[in-house]
């Protein structure tokens, strides 16, 4: 049987790693975490060592190590135990992503209730307090439809390998 699979070449897949890092840090993703991320999507590996990214991506053990923490404390990679290596091994997968917007979607009601405060502060009907009633209603809106947009996506999903 012939095997199909796409080579990429190393200096390739580096640039395309920095370029998914960038778009991520522009979104507000802080650079290292972003890097750290975008390597482990891209790799062929089901998971990675601190050591395996570090020498990916050409940084010291100490920026992986709090990209890492980082990115276990905001739910978008997580630890997995690799049989018969004594060494941290850390796995991501796309379907991180939502479960990390679902865990977010408290933050979208914690946005509206501080621009419904802001609006009892700055006064209904003003200039200020019209520009509060548009966040809170913005966030209120994307709170409720965040549930019904997951389940859509996910619904609507090809089914793939776990961790790809």
């Amino acid at each position: 049987m012939t095997d199909t699979r796409h080579t990429v070449a190393p200096d390739e897949s580096r640039h395309y790693v920095e370029r998914l890092s960038l778009v991520l840090s522009d979104m507000g993703f802080p650079p290292m975490p972003a890097r750290v991320w975008a390597a482990l999507m891209t790799s062929e590996t089901p998971s990675s060592t601190p050591g395996d990214l570090g020498s990916r991506l050409g940084v010291s053990p100490a920026a992986i190590s709090g990209a890492v923490r980082h990115l276990q404390q905001v739910g978008l990679i997580e630890r997995v135990a690799v049989p018969g290596s004594r060494r941290q091994h850390y796995c991501v997968s796309v379907d991180m992503w939502a479960d990390a917007f679902v865990t977010k979607q408290s933050s979208l009601y914690q946005v509206s209730a501080v621009a419904d405060e802001g609006i009892r502060v700055l006064g209904e009907g003003t200039t200020a307090g019209d520009r509060m009633a548009d966040l809170r209603d913005f966030f209120d809106f994307m709170a409720a439809e965040m549930p019904r947009v997951l389940a859509d996506w996910r619904s609507q999903r090809k089914d793939r390998t776990p961790g790809r």
